[in-house]
């Protein structure tokens, strides 16, 4: 047995994730704040509802603050910060951080940290919103049982030093609450003298639907018997259109989860993601710069590999590569050199450190060492796609005598 095939029966095992096991999680980390905001809130809402009609002028203010503030999440919290898929203007990311903090979904801090460790430790027990524990779990289920203990550990060093970043986390409920509930009911009470339909439909009601459409990409992106997986099913992420309409593109998930850096989710007109639609205007008018990518021939590689196509040969071809020893790989990392060894090969990772999905510092832990092991039998299972980045950094071989 391989050590990918080791790894997803790891995976893909017996599950402890019984209905005694689910409930007694849930007394022991419950969180009466995540439980009176996201199941409790809503009810007083409606009830209110009954009481105010919703104008059309309210009505379409409620749907133009979802999709600004919701690309703030997709296009910001998400592709930007947790991924790194373009770089922004400082104006743009302050904007991004105002706004987004008014889609109560908590700080860009907070968020970009349970969504590294989502990435790097899919379908593990460190996965916060872990698919094996079902779809109220990974829906709502890891919020009203909260233990962020659990989480795996992630690199969030470049978030911390970010300026705007560690703004926003020192003023976030302010921000919060102007954001997301001043600012509609003002644009109402003095455009159209309608403050209360602001609070109710602008506010209560659109933070409630943007909260569970993301939560959706947690929950039914994830679901064994919803949508379908193009480009890889070394996990459970699935492309779901529904999701991807009503999320902006977020529902494209298989394809983001086999290349986490593209600032896009997906190539076709299907994906329905008008997420990179607005980042590619922004990059027009240059409010963003350096798009990440991935190659229309590896997209396509991917998906002839999952559909079981034979890609290239099983072995690969380094009989074009020079040797190394080990000491001469040694001795390069002392001078500075980022080398990782994966199965007997030298891969210079320099210009890969800041692109690495699970943080520069997982790199910066192998320079200089052999981890294959890593590579293959850690918390992340690494896509053909991961495959086919390392060989293009590839630059020696072990020489077997060293």
């Amino acid at each position: 047995m391989t050590l990918h095939e080791k790894h997803q029966v790891t995976r893909k095992g017996p599950s402890k994730y019984t209905w005694e096991y689910e409930l007694r999680w849930y007394h022991s980390h419950f969180y009466w704040f995540h439980f009176l905001f996201l199941v409790v809130l809503p009810v007083p809402i409606y009830i209110v509802s009954q009481y105010v009609s919703l104008t059309r002028k309210t009505f379409w203010l409620a749907v133009s603050l979802h999709f600004v503030g919701g690309w703030c999440i997709t296009g910001g919290y998400h592709r930007l910060f947790a991924h790194g898929s373009y770089r922004a203007k400082p104006f743009l990311r302050l904007f991004i951080a105002i706004v987004g903090a008014g889609e109560m979904q908590w700080s860009i801090l907070w968020w970009v940290y349970h969504h590294r460790a989502h990435h790097r430790y899919t379908d593990t027990g460190r996965d916060p919103y872990d698919a094996r524990r079902g779809f109220l779990f990974c829906h709502i289920g890891w919020l009203l049982g909260y233990n962020p203990i659990a989480w795996g550990d992630v690199d969030i060093s470049d978030i911390k030093s970010d300026r705007i970043v560690v703004w926003q986390q020192k003023y976030y409920v302010l921000l919060a609450v102007i954001a997301g509930v001043l600012l509609p009911m003002a644009i109402a009470h003095y455009g159209w003298n309608d403050w209360l339909g602001g609070a109710v439909y602008a506010s209560g009601y659109r933070i409630t639907f943007t909260l569970h459409t993301t939560f959706l990409v947690n929950s039914l992106s994830h679901a064994p018997w919803a949508g379908s997986q193009p480009y890889s099913s070394a996990n459970t992420s699935r492309n779901v259109p529904l999701v991807a309409l009503i999320t902006g593109g977020e529902g494209s998930h298989n394809f983001h989860h086999t290349f986490p850096n593209d600032y896009r989710h997906g190539t076709n007109w299907i994906d329905l993601d008008y997420t990179k639609v607005v980042i590619w205007v922004l990059y027009k008018v240059g409010l963003v710069s350096s798009l990440k990518t991935v190659s229309n021939s590896e997209i396509e590689r991917a998906r002839r590999l999952q559909e079981g196509h034979q890609v290239g040969d099983d072995a690969l071809d380094v009989s074009g590569l020079p040797g190394m020893s080990w000491t001469e790989f040694v001795e390069a990392t002392t001078y500075g050199r980022c080398l990782v060894v994966i199965n007997g090969i030298v891969n210079d990772v320099s210009q890969f450190m800041a692109d690495h999905p699970g943080g520069r510092h997982l790199l910066q832990a192998s320079v200089g060492k052999d981890a294959t092991e890593i590579f293959y039998a850690g918390d992340h299972y690494h896509s053909p796609h991961a495959e086919a980045v390392l060989e293009r950094l590839q630059i020696a071989v072990i020489s077997k005598s060293s």
